[in-house]
Formats: structure tokens, sequence, C-alpha cells
């Protein structure tokens, strides 16, 4: 969860981030096989929903350019935590096995000097897995309220992760594409306001295991064609 999502009053159980964090179990799971005891860099922490299942599979450096979202953060739940930028990360070179970065490469406006960084701190064969948002016409009041500089189709994504190979990408969030799209359309010319969606307890149970179902395809390597977001994994060359 994004930082100032908790600001303005979202939960973590919300479908959406309920949902995504069983979508990173899948994406870890299917990037890195059985591998553990890995050491893992988590670039713009936000709340540190994921850290929970995170450190299943490892050690968890955290970095974020907001010390306030840091401060949320307990140190128990990592081993480093650091106010650091995405494009000058703190590390040496070939250091982590794991770059993770769940909603963060929208937030950055030189995106390639972010991905040039964590190409640098990947060790040979290390994976990047990333969730970012989909299509720049669904860019809206939310977008603008939490500071994203852009949204991503399947050809710019490509483009800015050129250099990793074995790079697999899919579409989340399509079973909830229609209804969704229509509510950010119509507040594209809005003030910048977080979208609050605290549901009554059964329609946000629905929701929540229809995002199941979208994980439980990628699981399967299958991907719908639509979706409010594209995530994906690639490796660093051996």
């Amino acid at each position: 969860m994004d930082y100032k999502e908790l600001q303005a009053g979202q939960i973590k159980e919300n479908f959406w981030f309920k949902g995504k964090n069983d979508l990173i179990n899948v994406l870890i799971t299917k990037a890195l096989k059985n591998r553990k005891q890995l050491k893992i860099l988590n670039i713009g922490i936000g709340t540190g929903d994921d850290l929970e299942i995170l450190n299943k599979f490892g050690e968890n450096y955290v970095v974020d350019i907001d010390e306030n979202a840091l401060s949320v953060i307990d140190n128990k739940s990592c081993e480093e935590k650091k106010i650091a930028d995405a494009c000058n990360l703190p590390y040496e070179d070939n250091f982590f096995d794991v770059v993770v970065s769940f909603d963060v490469f929208e937030h950055i406006k030189n995106d390639q000097k972010a991905i040039r960084e964590v190409y640098r701190v990947l060790k040979k064969n290390g994976a990047l897995i990333f969730i970012v948002p989909a299509f720049q016409f669904l860019f809206s009041s939310h977008d603008k309220a939490l500071n994203h500089q852009r949204r991503y189709n399947k050809k710019k994504i490509k483009t800015l992760l050129s250099q990793f190979i074995n790079l697999k990408f899919f579409f989340w969030n399509s079973l909830l594409f229609v209804p969704l799209i229509t509510i950010r359309l119509l507040k594209r010319r809005s003030k910048p306001k977080v979208d609050q969606m605290n549901l009554p307890f059964w329609l946000n149970t629905i929701c929540f295991y229809l995002l199941k179902i979208d994980n439980f395809l990628i699981r399967r390597g299958i991907s719908i064609p639509i979706g409010l977001s594209i995530v994906g994994f690639g490796f660093k060359r051996k």
C-alpha cells in the first residue's frame, strides 16, 4: 500500500491490497521456483504489507524516498531499511538475488535510470519482479494524487526492461476491468484524490475472489489481454 493511500484511509482488508499480496506470492513463487535464503531489495516499500510474504524467501532490504513511509515499517520485519532514491541505490554491484518493485516505477521521473540501477545491484541471473499500472488513457485523479508520472503498456515496459532476459508479462485485475475503468474514466478530469474503495464486506469478498481467479490464471501462465496492471518478472544476463 502506498503511504498516501494509508493517509487517505485505505485499509489492509480492502480486496485490492489482499489480492495484490496474493499476487506477489504467485509472482515470486513462479519466478524463483523453490529458491530460498535470498537477498531481496524492496524498492519503494510503502507501508510494507508485502514483507510477511517476502520474508519467507530470504532477507529483505527496504528502501523508500519517503521517511514517513519507512517510519511505519517494523525494524524486525526487515534486515535493513534506508532512505534512498531508486535512481541512486546505496548498494554495490551484484549484491542482490532479487529486486522487487510493486507499483513504484510509475512514480519515478527517470524510470530508465532506476532500471539501470536495479540491473547494476542484481547478481547475474538475479530476478526483477514488478507491478506497474496499465494504459495511459486510464490516467486519472487517483494517479495524480499518488504523483504518478505515467501508466504503461506492454510495448513501453518491454522497452524499459530490454536488457533483461526471459521476460514474462501478464495483465492483472482483468475481471474487474470494466467497472473499474468506468470509475477511472469518469474521474479523469477531477481534482487529485486517492480512490476510496472501502466496500461492504460481501462486495469486498466477491471482488477479492475475482482477483484470486486472476492470480490463478497467472500461476498457470495465462494472461487475459486487458487489466488495470501489468505484472511480471525478468532476469539479469548470466
